[in-house]
């Protein structure tokens, strides 16, 4: 006889079946069954446990289908064979479409994609369901309405036709479980005297129905359950109840013609449920058909309207916070769901980990991105790329190769460097790892050995397994992967990333780590079973494994036995929640609005059901189903409820509220819908991590709430935090709290070179992390501008320095360029070492620097030929090795000496005076200007210079400042109308060429340097016996008053660092700025608006009386 209990959301159905059961027990009644939806069983087990005992639990055997399934083929047999999981299913749909590619049309651009593959198999288990075969396809792709249609229907059955004939090669579906189950029950009496009670189903498929109609043939009693108000539905399919009724009517026709009796339907009483007169009236009226006020206050549903999903699932967060905090309920009595859970991923466990709230998430995980996964799919993409460096660190970063962090950022700045990539690491490395550093120093001799040792224990398993992974069968792929995890020691770096996980507090992920190993050997077997000695390629046999990886989920596990529960709520599945939240009751996400509907649109789905075919949903009846879960959610509670709903999406998409808020509204009055700025001050503040959040929201808004907060991190371990939040806010510039910490840092008697004093005036923080912090900016070792720098340097040097200006100013063009070729090439040799210098496009560029270099130095040695002045030194050292530095104290008692390296000094002798020239190269378009000096800039060669002259006199006689120029090293652009002769070309080009600087404004001084003093190579010209040259010429006080001021400057520098001052307040002007290019722009922090130094530079003259004041000629 077949039972029919109806009953509403909360009247006691299950209750009332588990108390039957308990009674009929009770009473020595065998042969009881339980069967349930799949996500209920085990929670129907333990139910039934705990309510009949160890021993009376027996007399109830609690099955889901699948369970049913597994016990029919234990008792009677039927199942020998090898079982395909879904992983074997997609490998063999996979190699349908691909055996009858060919013979596809509506199908063939997109059967070489995975896409179709999880649709076809998605089709497929729909079509099984409802007892849709191939031929039932053909049959309807006949009779199609829409000629598009037709042909669709006829290649889908040719696929799954193909799909059939290769699992019955050798395989058992699991998703044939049902249909072969009917066809046991039909021969065996299974459930002879037995009382059936199913609870939980809102519907049945067609194959389900298969297995239901033996049931109600064997068994004495089968009562089924049903969340509906009555059999009858006067909705006529469009009400919230509409499908349950429908499967009541399915139910009685099944019994029918199974010539079954149906008892007359018992309906329990409505509310048994709810302890709150609110909860109840809501699931009374919500969802009707005709919606109505009742009056009933809403005490206990509240709503709330978050501004982004970031702050409704804090509030759920902290509105748990407080239930658990004041006693309401355990954590095990609430649910939290939405109808879409895996857009809060990463928003809403954040938010329940920062209130400290224990949770279960209960949800079907993509594997994909786990590192196991990433590991194995990495190593393909390795071998398939040849070792392209991108891929090798997707493989390096899953943290499965034994590498350490710091190893693996040390090897990607190595091949950063020096572009490894490809072919390059099958060779050893044995390039310096500082790039072009010159000196090849024994620190970076160790680090390139650690550096060679990593690319072996990288390489060494990849390459054997790039080997054993030519194209070959599927047997030989899967135990080659097998091998690459073992010759890697994946199974042991496995359980060190699992024990690191747990120490760092987080055991549920230290636990499916190391299931993933298990999942990963699964898939492996699965792979080498169904391929087996079948030739497949390498890449087929990775696209294969990405498409098994894809179908393979990773259901988490309870890590407590008081935990909330979290999930979608067509999924989450939990016993009588006494509260339950309900997110993102939003418009057209809960109820959800019917998107794509698979394999086929909607209305082909209508067009086949109107022909006959028994597909399930159409578009009406997913909305329907839609209504029936919003209402299930709703009804869920027997305490209290919560909705809410963002105003925005994390897109900045506005949404409104939804159906399900805006009945709640129209069903009871007094609702309230609150937002954060409706809520009690301090109200988010309910654990440590939000309440200090909310005072840095709070910071300085003179509210007793921040009061509060203030003292609540008043105890000492706290101060820093505070401090960091009062520099945040009021956009303190960085310093060092403790004076001590700076000059142990810098150091009390300090050292800095000129190059490093101009670094600090263009931005204090850059000079902290540069040479406070030692970080260094990656540079890629290649021929850029500050390589090309370094080369001229050096040519310049060993030009000048061995051959002379004389010897190179006579040279024909021909033999200057081989000598300077043949120089560049011993610099590659000793300074760069590299098999790049043989590459062709490293030696085009080698060819065009040797181009360039040979038009400046010609200049240089004409300039020369015609100057009294001489060089004398080269690349001169500035400190120890050298001339004395300049020693200058310190306000604090400490001290800072200059050191650094002089391009080039030439002298001139006159007087009884050694006039000294200070020659800097630059590859660059810098300028010498005077007021640049008033913000710290262009000192570099008037502090050398300063040097030379107090302390040259061992090497110079009695030395006196002549001047200082920037002498182009590179050839600048000159840009000249088409057609200009090639004269008027090189007249331009010379002009660029001039230097510019500062110099005595001495007529004989000016002559030395430039015979005829016409300006051709000096920024200075005479003009009727006299120096002129704008903020280029000087008198002797004025020379030596800046000279003074620089060192001012370097003293006043030195004793901000000293203080810690290292502010991010960048120098901001015509030719200047810091942020361009700063390598630390990430770090400092700096906000646009924030504020900087600006350079307003007065006029040289006025720059001139600034210095001369300021500064004090000794």
């Amino acid at each position: 006889m077949l039972h029919l209990l109806f009953g509403r959301a909360g009247s006691g159905k299950t209750w009332t079946l588990r108390e039957r059961l308990r009674q009929l027990a009770a009473d020595g009644q065998e042969n009881l069954v339980l069967l349930v939806p799949e996500q209920a069983s085990f929670e129907n087990e333990r139910a039934m446990l705990r309510l009949l005992g160890p021993k009376d639990a027996q007399c109830v055997q609690v099955y889901s289908f699948s369970r049913l399934c597994d016990a029919l083929t234990r008792r009677y047999g039927g199942g020998a064979g090898r079982r395909l999981d879904d992983g074997g299913r997609a490998i063999l749909m996979s190699q349908a479409l691909e055996q009858i590619k060919d013979t596809l049309q509506f199908y063939r651009r997109s059967a070489q994609g995975t896409e179709l593959v999880h649709m076809l198999l998605d089709a497929n288990t729909e079509f099984k369901s409802c007892g849709i075969g191939p031929e039932e396809l053909r049959t309807a792709a006949r009779a199609a309405e829409m000629p598009l249609l037709g042909q669709k229907l006829t290649e889908l059955a040719r696929i799954l036709d193909c799909y059939e004939a290769l699992v019955a090669q050798s395989w058992l579906d699991p998703q044939d479980d049902l249909t072969r189950a009917a066809a046991c029950l039909s021969v065996h009496d299974f459930f002879a005297d037995s009382l059936v009670y199913i609870d939980g189903f809102q519907s049945f498929t067609k194959q389900q129905y298969g297995l239901l109609r033996p049931m109600l043939r064997q068994a004495a009693e089968v009562t089924v359950a049903l969340c509906a108000d009555e059999l009858a539905d006067p909705e006529q399919g469009m009400g919230v109840f509409s499908i349950v009724k429908q499967t009541a009517a399915g139910l009685m026709r099944a019994a029918k013609e199974e010539d079954v009796r149906v008892a007359s339907p018992e309906k329990l009483p409505d509310g048994a449920r709810f302890d709150a007169e609110d909860l109840k009236t809501l699931e009374e009226n919500i969802y009707r058909t005709e919606i109505k006020s009742t009056g009933v206050k809403a005490e206990n549903i509240f709503l709330y309207e978050a501004a982004d999903p970031y702050e409704e699932a804090a509030y759920a967060a902290a509105a748990i916070r407080h239930l658990l905090a004041n006693g309401f309920c355990r954590a095990r009595d609430i649910a939290v769901m939405a109808r879409d859970i895996d857009s809060y991923r990463g928003i809403l466990d954040t938010a329940l980990d920062t209130y400290e709230i224990p949770y279960f998430m209960d949800e079907a995980r993509d594997i994909t991105h786990e590192p196991l996964m990433r590991f194995v799919l990495s190593a393909f993409a390795v071998v398939r790329t040849g070792f392209d460096s991108e891929t090798v660190f997707t493989y390096v970063k899953t943290e499965l190769t034994g590498l350490s962090p710091d190893m693996t950022a040390a090897l990607e700045n190595y091949c950063f460097v020096w572009k490894i990539s490809g072919r390059s690491w099958h060779t050893p490395f044995t390039a310096n790892p500082d790039g072009f550093a010159g000196e090849f120093s024994p620190d970076a001799k160790h680090r390139l050995a650690q550096l060679e040792e990593a690319r072996k224990t990288l390489t060494a398993p990849l390459e054997k397994f790039a080997a054993a992974a030519m194209d070959a069968d599927g047997l030989t792929l899967a135990k080659a992967v097998y091998q690459l995890l073992q010759d890697a020691q994946v199974p042991q770096h496995l359980k060190a990333l699992a024990a690191s996980l747990e120490k760092a507090g987080q055991p549920a992920l230290a636990d499916d780590t190391l299931r993933l190993w298990d999942l990963l050997m699964q898939v492996l077997d699965q792979c080498a079973l169904v391929l087996g000695e079948q030739p497949v390629t390498r890449n087929r046999f990775e696209e294969l494994l990405r498409i098994v990886l894809a179908d393979s989920q990773m259901a988490g596990i309870p890590q407590g036995v008081d935990e909330v529960t979290v999930g979608a709520a067509n999924r989450i599945r939990m016993e009588a929640p006494k509260v339950v939240f309900v997110l993102d009751a939003a418009k057209d996400d809960f109820p959800k609005t019917p998107g794509t509907a698979g394999i086929l649109s909607f209305a082909e789905r209508l067009s086949l059901i109107r022909g006959g075919l028994p597909l399930n949903d159409t578009l009406e009846g997913v909305d329907v189903q839609e209504r029936f879960l919003a209402y299930a959610a709703v009804s869920a509670p027997s305490q209290r409820l919560y909705l809410s709903w963002p105003a925005a999406g994390t897109d900045g998409t506005a949404k409104l509220p939804s159906s399900m808020i805006t009945q709640v509204q129209e069903v009871l009055s007094n609702v309230r819908v609150e937002t954060a700025a409706t809520l009690p001050q301090g109200w988010f503040a309910c654990s440590r991590k939000a309440a200090f959040a909310q005072l840095a929201r709070s910071w300085k808004h003179a509210t007793p709430e921040e009061a509060a907060l203030r003292r609540l991190f008043s105890g000492e371990a706290d101060v820093p935090r505070l401090s960091a939040l009062e520099r945040a806010a009021d956009r303190s510039p960085q310093h060092f709290a403790d004076a001590d910490c700076a000059k142990e840092l810098f150091h009390k008697d300090m050292h800095i070179s000129a190059s490093q004093a101009e670094v600090y005036a263009l931005c204090p923080f850059q000079y902290f992390c540069k040479y406070g912090l030692q970080a260094k900016e990656r540079r890629a070792a290649e021929l850029d501008p500050m390589e090309y720098g370094s080369l001229m340097h050096y040519l310049l040097e060993h030009l000048f320095r061995e051959t002379g200006a004389e010897k190179l100013n006579a040279m024909q063009p021909e033999e200057l360029h081989d000598l300077i070729l043949k120089l560049l090439n011993t610099y590659v040799e000793e300074n760069l070492g590299v098999a790049e210098k043989k590459e062709p496009r490293f030696q085009f560029l080698l060819g065009r620097v040797a181009s360039a270099a040979a038009v400046v130095t010609a200049h240089i040695a004409a300039e020369l030929c015609q100057s009294s002045f001489q060089p004398v030194d080269f690349e001169l050292p500035i400190g120890p090795d050298g001339v004395p530095g300049l020693h200058l104290p310190l306000a604090d008692g400490g001290s800072v000496e200059l050191v650094g390296k002089v391009d080039r000094v030439d002298i001139w002798q006159a007087d009884g005076h050694t006039w000294l020239r200070v020659v800097d190269y630059k590859t660059g378009k810098k300028k010498f200007k005077v007021s640049d000096i008033l913000y710290g800039m262009n000192m570099q060669m008037l502090l050398y210079l300063a040097a030379l002259y107090e302390n040259g006199g061992e090497r110079y006689g009695i030395p006196a400042p002549a001047g200082v120029l920037y002498m182009p090293a590179a050839v600048p652009a000159a840009p000249v109308e088409r057609g200009t002769p090639q004269e008027k070309q090189m007249q331009k080009q010379a002009a660029e060429l001039c230097m510019s600087g500062l110099l005595r404004d001495d007529p004989a001084i000016v002559e030395a340097m430039e015979k005829n003093a016409a300006g051709q190579y000096l920024p200075v010209k005479l003009k009727n016996g006299m120096p002129e040259g704008k903020g280029c010429a000087v008198s002797g006080s004025e020379l030596e008053s800046i000279l003074a001021y620089v060192q001012e400057k370097v003293q006043e520098m030195a004793e901000q660092l000293h203080s810690g001052q290292v502010q991010a307040k960048p120098l901001v002007g015509k030719g200047y700025d810091a942020c361009a290019w700063c390598p630390y722009a990430p770090v400092c922090g700096r906000e646009q608006d924030d504020p900087v130094r600006e350079m307003n530079p007065p006029k040289p003259e006025e720059a001139l009386q600034i210095i001369s004041k300021e500064g004090k000629a000794e």
